[in-house]
């Protein structure tokens, strides 16, 4: 072996030793970073990878870490949670740990057109469902509302599927009520677009699905930890705008289809 291959390969053990040190907040973004530049299998540029793509190189990235973990490495009994989770508590660090379930990554945000009357208006607010690397955006916006919020712990290799493993902080669950969540939001600068979403132009962060079940009160503040934030574009960032424009709010069509979304 060459000195110049010898040293990359100590360069590189560096880099994934400092990334296994790292806290699991920081692997949410080293995570996303590495499925945002995964070249395609032909050799094009980078952009969004397929979804087979984006599994096999989450699979892919966590082995390398030493992150790839097995079913035998988790409880045996978990607790199913919302949509997209099982869950188990850590009593040792007092924290919750989610497990994405049956390949589902939860929700993203979007439009959809329908069949309407002539003279309206087509388009509609809708949530799709989310691939591995929309799941891993979500975590990364909601680290920045809530810094260290989400810790990506590992990769569960399920054979022809995976899982992603992240915790959270044990909150106590102290009810609010919707009111109290459009006060909190239009305090930070958001405008209402949905029933429980909400955007705000200067940054373009959109918040959705921020109901009474995924806030709760901490102290004098309230914690979003299971909300979908996006950074809205193309159509979606035009619908928002006109929405808002026209001081108008809109419903949500709740979807779990893997149908293809419009572009």
């Amino acid at each position: 072996m060459s000195d110049d291959a010898a040293n990359l390969l100590q360069r590189d053990a560096r880099e994934a030793a400092a990334l296994r040190r790292a806290d699991g907040a920081d692997l949410v973004g080293a995570a996303l970073a590495h499925l945002r530049g995964s070249p395609s299998p032909d050799g094009a540029a980078p952009g969004t990878p397929a979804l087979a793509r984006q599994t096999e190189g989450l699979r892919e990235w966590a082995r390398g870490l030493g992150l790839l973990l097995n079913p035998a490495d988790l409880p045996a009994k978990v607790v199913r949670g919302g949509q997209e989770h099982d869950l188990f508590h850590d009593e040792t660090t007092d924290r919750y740990f989610k497990v994405t379930r049956n390949g589902i990554f939860g929700l993203a945000p979007g439009i959809d057109l329908a069949l309407v009357s002539s003279g309206q208006d087509a388009r509609r607010f809708h949530l799709w469902e989310a691939t591995p690397l929309e799941y891993l955006e979500r975590l990364h916006l909601q680290n920045q509302l809530v810094p260290g919020l989400n810790q990506l712990e590992g990769i569960l290799d399920l054979g022809d599927d995976l899982a992603v493993v992240t915790s959270q902080p044990r909150f106590d669950l102290v009810a609010v009520t919707q009111p109290e969540i459009d006060v909190w939001f239009a305090r930070l600068g958001f405008e209402k677009v949905t029933e429980c979403g909400y955007y705000r132009a200067e940054d373009n962060l959109g918040i959705f699905d921020a109901h009474t079940k995924n806030l709760v009160r901490f102290q004098d503040d309230l914690i979003p930890f299971d909300v979908i934030p996006c950074r809205p574009a193309g159509g979606f960032l035009q619908f928002i705008a006109d929405t808002l424009a026209a001081g108008h709010t809109v419903r949500a069509v709740r979807t779990v289809t893997t149908s293809p979304r419009p572009s």
